[in-house]
């Protein structure tokens, strides 16, 4: 499920998805994409990296993780581009998160809904939920299609709820459903040609229905192969975060990339989280991001 990227293979993809904003025939280096963007983050470094979120409401400091490099290098440039300063959280959820990353939110009227624009490129998932889940706290990437790529821009902190044993068994069970339906799906694509002619022929013949259904066997048995060691079940660390500690938002976990935390400023998370909104979960105040700064650590 987590890919494993050599220090190389991350700048050269990172690279590659900061250069699709920018004009053709300029190097990524100095190219001015989407934004006024640039790709300045050319040598990241293989390590957690630190970053403060200055806000009106206060600051909010968090870890980057190692262990997501193409998600970390990509928010690092966008930081060292002052991408995100004075723009608005736009969207707070009490009991769930706050989410950042609208370009147009900077200097929005009131009252407007935000959170459709972002910056054209996207990130593939890097998620590994025996590691990385959304606890309280965490800081995941935005997505409009869970568990293949991720936001380029948008991002929420998590804080979430307590749940309870029950809960966390039936997401267990969903997330599996979902893993094994992949899986069953991608074995299959070699033949999906002879699959669909098989299909076809088996309205007309009860041979070739019987071929489909030993077929159908023979998927079924790769899958429940392929499956061994891999379904997803909680770890008891997890649970009692879930449970008896802070809590957070499982149904995300397995869907979307947590790739940070916080690790001071959850006071403040929290009081944004708490803001009364509009329809659009928009605060009604504005809660305004000053800037973001890389810290040295």
């Amino acid at each position: 499920m987590h890919r494993i990227f050599s220090k190389i293979a991350v700048l050269v993809i990172a690279a590659t998805l900061f250069t699709a904003c920018g004009s053709s025939g300029e190097s990524s280096s100095d190219s001015i994409g989407e934004f006024g963007l640039k790709q300045l983050n050319t040598n990241s470094p293989d390590k957690d990296q630190y970053v403060m979120i200055e806000t009106d409401r206060g600051n909010i400091k968090l870890v980057l993780y190692k262990e997501t490099p193409l998600h970390r290098a990509n928010f690092i440039n966008l930081v060292m581009n002052k991408y995100y300063d004075g723009q608005l959280f736009f969207r707070t959820i009490k009991d769930f998160m706050i989410q950042a990353g609208d370009p147009k939110s900077r200097g929005a009227a009131p009252k407007i809904k935000l959170g459709e624009t972002d910056v054209s490129y996207k990130i593939p998932a890097e998620i590994d939920v025996t590691k990385r889940w959304h606890k309280y706290g965490a800081l995941s990437a935005a997505s409009l299609n869970p568990a293949v790529e991720s936001s380029g821009s948008h991002f929420s902190i998590i804080t979430g709820r307590k749940v309870n044993d029950k809960v966390l068994n039936d997401h267990e069970e969903k997330y599996n459903k979902t893993l094994r339906r992949k899986t069953y799906e991608s074995l299959q694509v070699p033949y999906r040609d002879k699959i669909n002619k098989l299909y076809e022929e088996s309205k007309k013949s009860s041979k070739k229905k019987k071929e489909l259904n030993e077929m159908i066997h023979f998927f079924t048995a790769k899958t429940d192969s392929a499956m061994q060691g891999k379904e997803f079940k909680y770890t008891p660390e997890q649970r009692r975060g879930y449970i008896e500690g802070e809590g957070g938002a499982f149904h995300l976990d397995g869907y979307f990339t947590v790739f940070g935390q916080v690790l001071e400023g959850m006071d403040i998370v929290e009081s944004i989280s708490r803001e009364a909104y509009d329809v659009y979960n928009r605060p009604v105040k504005d809660v305004v991001i000053k800037r973001i700064v890389i810290l040295d650590e």
